[in-house]
């Protein structure tokens, strides 16, 4: 039985990124960059005016003194000629006239019926945003391995890059497995229990920003449950199952995937709860079994789903996470061999926030899953007390 560590070197040893697609930028969020993006253009595109005002050569400013408005510039006008002794009237984003250095806004010039505006010395330079300030034409913007963020693509459109070349975020299908499950808009029979599992892989992974193609059912039949595995498989990069992956008469997942001709890379993990886990790997496309317990399903997910889903979307060093520490609010005891992975809740603290331990029930609890914002880490044979420093995993 391997540890979370050596499951996790397995996984970062064989996922490797999607293939490359080349995308229009409103379509590249949260994708991952291949190569750095240059701009076409300088940013800004040439001097322009900070403000409404007037635009003007500093040298024919002086205090109280009066020049003739020759011209108006918009926006979108192309630059004009501002002869020497004269201003032109000019708005917000519009282009410097050449022979003009400097803008004095509105709010401190005095416009005159004769059409001659009465003005206040300036600096050369004040109020004007420099062509190429914020960038050169050329200059690299962001890096490979970059994530596409909203901010990012306001940069890119700026500087051209309509079509981007990513690795695109992972698809993923939900497959639950079990004759006793049924729809969550079902009232279960006796002996049946709602797919609450897949409901919420489902959620956690469009939450994640992996694009969900399938939620499907198979129950505990061979033929059933094979058709479902290779439709799944067909669909997405990643099929996450629930149920079946332990060692009961029922359990089909590990042999159907080996008879799909799917390769075993690990099965059970040292952890507590979703030791049956496991991982398989059939051509470009992954299989996670996850157990059927919502605790356990949903510690499978946070550990090595989400995980093995960002690594193969290109987040750089993904499957190496580390989880981040708190001070432990109650005492903790783990007396097994295992890390257990302890649904809790996080609540704000200096030097460290607190990690409270919620009261839970075993694996089933679904109560416990719902008002749990983190997992916390108990590590095998240890003994905490409050103040202790114990690692956690966020679970948004």
């Amino acid at each position: 039985m391997l540890t979370l560590a050596a499951a996790r070197e397995l996984l970062s040893a064989e996922a490797r990124p999607l293939p490359t697609v080349t995308v229009s930028l409103e379509n590249a969020v949260g994708c991952r960059l291949v190569e750095a993006p240059c701009a076409d253009i300088d940013l800004p595109p040439a001097d322009v005016s900070v403000m409404d005002g007037y635009a003007v050569r500093a040298t024919d400013v002086a205090a109280g003194c009066r020049l003739p408005v020759v011209a108006e510039v918009r926006a979108e006008q192309p630059p004009a000629l501002l002869p020497p002794g004269t201003a032109a009237r000019i708005f917000t984003g519009a282009t410097i006239p050449a022979g003009a250095d400097a803008v004095i806004p509105q709010e401190q010039a005095t416009r005159r019926s004769d059409g001659t505006v009465e003005l206040a010395p300036v600096e050369p330079g004040a109020f004007v945003r420099r062509q190429g300030e914020l960038c050169r034409v050329g200059a690299v913007l962001a890096s490979p391995g970059d994530e596409v963020t909203p901010q990012l693509v306001a940069l890119l459109a700026a500087a051209g890059a309509s079509q981007i070349q990513v690795v695109p975020r992972a698809r993923v299908a939900v497959l639950s497995t079990g004759s006793e499950l049924v729809p969550i808009d079902k009232r279960p029979a006796p002996g049946q229990i709602r797919d609450s599992n897949g409901a919420m892989l489902a959620a956690l992974a469009q939450r994640a920003r992996f694009p969900v193609t399938l939620v499907s059912h198979a129950p505990d039949e061979p033929d059933a449950l094979r058709a479902a595995l290779e439709h799944a498989l067909s669909t997405a990069d990643l099929v996450l199952t629930s149920g079946g992956v332990s060692v009961g008469d029922h359990d089909l997942v590990p042999q159907t995937l080996e008879c799909a001709g799917a390769q075993l890379l690990f099965h059970r993990v040292s952890i507590k709860p979703g030791k049956p886990i496991l991982a398989a790997r059939r051509g470009p496309a992954w299989v996670l079994g996850l157990p059927g317990n919502p605790v356990s399903a949903l510690v499978g997910w946070r550990l090595f789903g989400r995980q093995l889903g960002q690594a193969l979307s290109g987040v750089p060093g993904a499957l190496n996470e580390q989880p981040e520490t708190g001070t432990l609010a109650q005492p903790a005891i783990n007396d097994g061999t295992r890390m257990i992975f302890a649904p809790a809740q996080l609540q704000p603290g200096l030097p460290l926030p607190a990690v409270h331990i919620l009261t839970w029930r075993g694996s089933h609890d679904v109560v416990a899953v719902a008002r749990a914002s983190i997992l916390a880490q108990l590590d095998a044979e240890i003994r905490l007390s409050p103040e202790n420093r114990v690692p956690f995993y966020r679970l948004d």
